[in-house]
């Protein structure tokens, strides 16, 4: 069989895989018969090779193919016509890997395939006309996978799925608080489900249990950006704002967690300017954990305590025109830009 498996998350990739690698029976033969061939190192005449030879003393083979399908369409995409040796090793490979044996498996991994171009479409070229990849896909000579990392909306039905495939119980709102804690990292998301379950004993995983066994990820990128912001550099800033995006993090939770961190920076500042000195006594002062007290001691010390109470202010305005038509995301990023310039004197 012949495996498109595009744009994958690495978690549900190296799942998928293991799944094709256990159906090859006994694992020391299934090692002689896996080959993972890489884009740089490989062309068509290659590929066909170790895809049409047998299983050596086993029922099946796999063969897997990194990053070549969308190398291949750079190049065709790059080439003045359809005569080009890109063109010419497309067709020879869209015609003779449906000959593949069916004691064989070849997978495609790849993330790079244009949808709108010819190894995707089809082309004509000598006369000839070659199936693009969706025409094998149609047939039924080639599967296409989808193993995209969940979004924001798909995240909570993915740990939900997660856990009942583990037979692990677990309430809607733990499962919100790790799809807010985590993000879309499905590895850790696993990972951090085996060890609530294993916390949990048998019982229900709660969210005061989510509270007390996970750290929230997120929070560790929000100082990463209160920190950009103190030290005025607003490319580290920006930087540190997209990266808490890319786990679509919600803008007013951004808000919201910004201005968190702001009123621990003054809470902080103020008791240090009474005279304390270390981050435990001061996190029992402010009745907040170690962690965000020893960040808030390294950062508040570039603030004057009226440059904290204006961020505030400001957050509250921009909390008010995100909540009455203006965009969220543009108003963050204004935001952004405006903290990490200098103070007025």
């Amino acid at each position: 069989m012949i495996y498109l498996f595009l744009d994958a998350d690495d978690y549900l990739l190296s799942r998928r895989l293991a799944v094709l690698k256990a159906q090859m029976g006994d694992a020391e033969m299934a090692d002689l018969n896996v080959t993972d061939l890489a884009a740089s190192q490989t062309d068509a005449a290659d590929i066909l090779y170790h895809a049409g030879t047998m299983p050596f003393l086993a029922e099946r083979r796999l063969v897997i193919v990194r990053d070549y399908l969308g190398q291949l369409d750079k190049r065709m995409g790059a080439s003045k016509g359809t005569e080009s040796a890109a063109y010419t090793e497309a067709a020879r490979l869209l015609k003779d890997i449906v000959h593949v044996p069916s004691s064989n498996d070849l997978v495609f991994v790849d993330k790079g395939v244009d949808k709108r171009r010819h190894l995707w479409k089809g082309f004509s070229s000598e006369g000839e006309k070659s199936d693009g990849l969706a025409d094998l896909i149609a047939s039924g000579r080639a599967v296409l996978e989808e193993m995209g990392t969940p979004d924001a909306r798909q995240l909570n039905g993915w740990i939900m799925r997660a856990a009942k495939e583990e037979k692990i119980g677990i309430d809607g709102q733990a499962v919100q608080m790790l799809a807010n804690f985590v993000g879309p990292n499905l590895r850790q998301l696993s990972n951090e489900l085996q060890k609530l379950a294993a916390y949990a004993g048998g019982r229900t995983i709660s969210g005061a249990d989510v509270k007390l066994m996970v750290s929230d990820s997120s929070e560790g990128l929000i100082w990463d950006l209160t920190d950009a912001l103190s030290q005025r550099d607003g490319r580290k800033a920006m930087r540190s704002l997209h990266d808490l995006r890319r786990g679509d993090a919600n803008p007013f939770y951004l808000l919201t967690m910004m201005a968190r961190q702001y009123r621990i920076l003054i809470k902080v500042k103020d008791a240090m300017g009474r005279g304390s000195s270390n981050e435990n006594e001061i996190a029992k002062e402010v009745k907040e954990s170690p962690y965000p007290v020893k960040k808030a001691m390294q950062q508040c010390r570039r603030y004057r305590m009226e440059e904290l109470e204006s961020v505030l202010e400001r957050l509250l305005q921009a909390d008010f025109a995100m909540k009455t038509g203006v965009d969220p995301e543009t108003e963050i990023e204004i935001l952004v830009a405006e903290l990490t310039q200098s103070p007025s004197k």
